[in-house]
C-alpha cells in the first residue's frame, strides 16, 4: 500500500509542507493547483492555519533541507528541480519573491 506521509505518520516533521506540496505542486494535481497555492499564499487569510504552518515549514526547510524525511518532498510534488532544496527554493520564490 502506498500511503500518503502524513497519513503514516499523522505529526511527523514537515508533514504540512510534505501535504500541500501533494495537493498543489504534484504534475498529476488538478489544473490551476499551482496557481490556487500561489493566490492562497499570496493572500493568506489570519485564520488559514495551514498555510501559516507550510510558511514555516517551508522557510525551516530552506534553512536545512536535511531535515527533510528520505524522499518524501519528491514523492509528494515529484518535482523537476534536481533537489529538495531547489525545489524549496523555486517554491519560496514563486510564493513569496524576496521575503525573508
Amino acid at each position: 500500500m502506498n500511503e500518503a506521509y502524513w497519513a503514516r505518520k499523522p505529526q511527523p516533521p514537515f508533514a504540512t509542507l510534505i501535504a500541500v506540496a501533494a495537493t498543489y505542486c504534484h504534475p498529476e494535481a488538478y489544473d490551476r493547483a499551482y496557481q490556487d497555492l500561489l493566490d492562497r499564499a499570496r493572500s493568506a487569510e489570519p485564520d488559514d492555519e495551514e498555510i501559516r504552518i507550510f510558511k514555516n515549514e517551508l522557510r525551516e526547510a530552506l534553512a536545512d533541507p536535511s531535515q527533510l524525511p528520505d524522499d518524501e518532498l519528491f514523492k509528494a510534488a515529484d518535482y523537476g528541480d534536481g533537489s529538495d532544496q531547489a525545489f524549496l527554493r523555486r517554491l519560496w520564490r514563486d510564493l513569496y519573491g524576496d521575503e525573508p
